[in-house]
């Protein structure tokens, strides 16, 4: 919400009170109008609402096994038991005489409800939730068990039922009981309101709204002047709070196309918990079913159909939480298909798995690192059309890319001629010297068979290092690249450096782990930046 409609809505909510306070202060306004019918029906019309209210919740609650929504229904079913009562008190109408027990009844059952509210406003945890959900039964029965009470105790005339009510409605008692309600659905509508700023639902500010609205129709009961405009004032505050969640309810029907997740923003954070588990399953399961149907040749804008309504029924969508879920499964399979293009599938299915894969930061991993740049790559751009040495480029990895994938390698960077793989992150491998070792062998047959009829094209020259390395996302928070960095890579790159185009130069931990699978011919040990020692190395023939 912006802060204009915070402001109006803060306004339109405490402008009872200063209408109230007005005709208290001035008298004169609080004008006499006395009309039994209208007083009958109006209430009637509010205990009506709050009823079915009730029940709407009290269904919303079963549905969706959870305890807040049982509270808040309860609070609507006292709030409808005892302006029954009420309603019955307008003499003339259905009794004669009004008692004073049905003409106090308001005050008590809003009571009754401001204590349900409170009761709903905690966050109870799994525990506490599940113990109480096996009292739903006694908790459904409470309202009509005290209501029945109330009606008995009143209609047998002892005290404090004995008197006639007073022409104000005005009493010492009247008001404590209208305080304590008062409190306890100002405390619920704290919590509610710090739940509204978290979710933002429709039906949670319309049950925040109504709280606030109840607290201002109590202190009317309280103060009011019987058949005054104050006293009228409480009844137009409680028709209101409920009729504002009754047209929001129809509101969030049209627009949900059903009734069963009305309220889900009101519910527990469990709860809520459990209905993203249960879309991010749909989800992904419509996901899988596009991928399904795509693999067939179905259109991926084709309607879900059967499987939609399997989907919807088995997790409890409504009609629009299931068009929202279809539009977002195909925004996410257009997505990952893109997204997956611009790294390795490995990389992208950890990330997908775990989000938290993509923090920056890395860890210390043994990895095979393989290196492979073009020899000849300068004096041939040179001399070449732009174009041509594109689809040069785009030819060559277009054949040795899925070499490096079918082998678990990721690609970890393209740079210009050069290629960089990594083996043994993100998933393990235990055999990734061979892998590597074998993806180097398997990518130059397959550049030679390319170059085979391009005697002009320059050939790769490979590098393959063993050992240990710091593999993670490198870069700033805009933007950042798995990759491995370390002196694992540096050999890797220097052994590259000295291969002859069309080889493969292996490192000697590489060398010991392949151990009698590879043929290799020793060549001279090559300095390296940063070591002591010169580093032996190999030209790898093959592996068995």
């Amino acid at each position: 919400m912006s802060k204009l409609s915070v402001l109006t809505w803060a306004a339109a909510i405490s402008l009872p009170v200063a209408g109230l306070w007005l005709l208290l202060s001035h008298p004169r306004l609080d004008v006499h109008y006395e009309h039994h019918p209208e007083h009958f029906w109006l209430v009637l019309a509010a205990a009506a609402l709050a009823m079915a209210l009730g029940i709407v919740l009290y269904r919303a609650a079963r549905a969706r096994h959870d305890l807040r929504l049982v509270l808040v229904s309860l609070m609507f079913q006292f709030a409808a038991g005892f302006l029954g009562l009420h309603a019955l008190a307008t003499p003339g109408v259905i009794i004669q005489m009004p008692n004073a027990g049905f003409v106090y009844a308001v005050p008590v059952g809003l009571t009754l409800g401001g204590f349900a509210a409170l009761a709903s406003a905690f966050e109870y945890g799994p525990v506490g939730a599940a113990r109480m959900n096996r009292l739903i039964g006694l908790l459904s029965a409470l309202p009509v068990t005290l209501l029945l009470g109330w009606a008995m105790l009143s209609l047998t005339g002892l005290p404090p039922f004995d008197a006639m009510p007073s022409a104000t409605e005005t009493s010492r008692s009247l008001v404590v009981v209208a305080y304590a309600g008062s409190l306890s659905y100002l405390g619920a509508a704290v919590v509610y309101a710090r739940q509204f700023y978290r979710r933002r639902g429709l039906l949670l500010l319309s049950v925040l709204s109504a709280f606030l609205l109840l607290i201002e129709a109590l202190l009317a009961v309280g103060y009011g002047r019987s058949w005054q405009a104050s006293w009228w004032e409480w009844h137009a505050l409680m028709v209101a709070a409920f009729a504002l969640i009754a047209v929001s309810s129809h509101v969030q029907f049209r627009r949900e196309g059903s009734s069963l997740g009305l309220f889900d923003s009101v519910t527990l954070n469990q709860t809520m918990a459990t209905l993203e588990r249960d879309y991010t399953r749909a989800l992904t399961e419509m996901v899988e079913v596009l991928r399904q149907r795509a693999a067939v040749g179905v259109p991926v804008d084709e309607p879900l159909g059967a499987v939609g309504v399997e989907l919807s029924k088995r997790f409890g969508l409504t009609e629009r939480q299931l068009a929202v879920l279809e539009q977002n499964a195909r925004l996410y399979r257009q997505l990952d298909q893109l997204f997956r293009s611009y790294m390795s599938p490995q990389v992208a299915t950890a990330l997908i798995a775990n989000p938290a894969e993509a923090d920056l930061g890395g860890r210390i991993a043994e990895v095979s690192v393989l290196m492979a740049d073009l020899s000849g790559f300068t004096p041939f751009a040179e001399r070449t059309d732009p174009a041509l040495v594109v689809q040069m480029l785009n030819t060559y990895y277009g054949a040795i890319v899925p070499v490096i994938l079918e082998e678990g390698g990721v690609v970890v960077q393209f740079v210009g001629d050069a290629v960089m793989a990594v083996f043994n992150a993100p998933t393990p491998q235990p055999d990734h010297a061979l892998r590597a070792s074998r993806t180097g062998l398997r990518l130059q047959q397959a550049v030679a068979h390319i170059a085979a009829g391009r005697p002009d094209w320059p050939r790769f020259r490979v590098g393959v290092n063993t050992g240990p390395a710091l593999v993670g996302n490198i870069g700033a928070a805009q933007m950042r690249n798995y990759t491995a960095i370390g002196d694992t890579t540096n050999t890797a790159a220097r052994l590259q450096g000295v291969a002859q185009p069309g080889d493969v130069v292996i490192g000697p931990l590489t060398r010991a782990q392949l151990g009698p699978l590879a043929f290799v011919q020793p060549l001279h040990a090559i300095p390296v930046k940063g070591r002591r020692e010169p580093v032996n190395c190999f030209v790898l023939r093959g592996v068995r």
